[in-house]
């Protein structure tokens, strides 16, 4: 069996980003704690597999710089822009202004855009973060195989293929008789071979 087994992946061919259904909660609260020096023993992470939605406890007040300033802004912390990214929502900050007298709530442009530029900065350190510790990406990577990673594309032979009238000088190599075994026997194919491979031939 092992011959038709997808063959396992790395965390470089993983992509993950903060969101991720798979990722424990567990990791996103450590991520929270190591990256914002959140210390609060109230904040928790949950994760509802009915809904798909994530929910951070204690998040309103981390009492962390870093969490306040650095991946924060005045009216959303780092923790609250978390939760928005965990749930693939961006953040928009509104102001009150008066027209003609009349109190309404429009979107601060200039807010929103700081807001959203500290989620991107939480976004990609956890990208980083996810795969920093040898254990945790271990624990991961073989998570992810196991669930995730269970097609093998089918291989195709073309070495049996014969070419009838073909011009005797010209040798297929056999990555183009394999392709052209893909083109018969596939059903669609796409020749993404690089510059010089032979493509023209194939075709042909």
């Amino acid at each position: 069996m092992d011959n038709v087994k997808p063959q396992d992946l790395t965390a470089a061919d993983i992509h993950v980003e903060i969101g991720a259904t798979w990722i424990p909660p567990q990791d996103i609260e450590s991520f929270i704690r190591e990256t914002f020096d959140v210390t609060s023993r109230g904040m928790e992470v949950h994760f509802s597999s009915i809904t798909g939605n994530w929910r951070i406890d204690g998040k309103t007040y981390p009492n962390s710089p870093k969490a306040e300033v650095t991946y924060g802004v005045t009216q959303m912390n780092a923790l609250v822009l978390t939760e928005l990214a965990l749930n693939m929502k961006e953040p928009k900050i509104y102001k009150t202004v008066y027209i003609d007298g009349v109190e309404k709530k429009i979107v601060d442009q200039e807010a929103t855009i700081a807001a959203q530029q500290k989620q991107e900065l939480i976004k990609q350190e956890f990208t980083k973060w996810i795969f920093a510790d040898e254990k945790r990406r271990d624990r991961l990577v073989a998570y992810y195989n196991r669930h995730f990673n269970g097609i093998r594309p089918r291989e195709y032979d073309g070495s049996h293929l014969i070419f009838p009238g073909m011009n005797t000088e010209i040798q297929l190599r056999p990555h183009q008789k394999n392709a052209i075994a893909h083109t018969l026997y596939g059903g669609n194919t796409l020749l993404a071979h690089c510059v010089g491979a032979g493509k023209s031939a194939t075709r042909s």
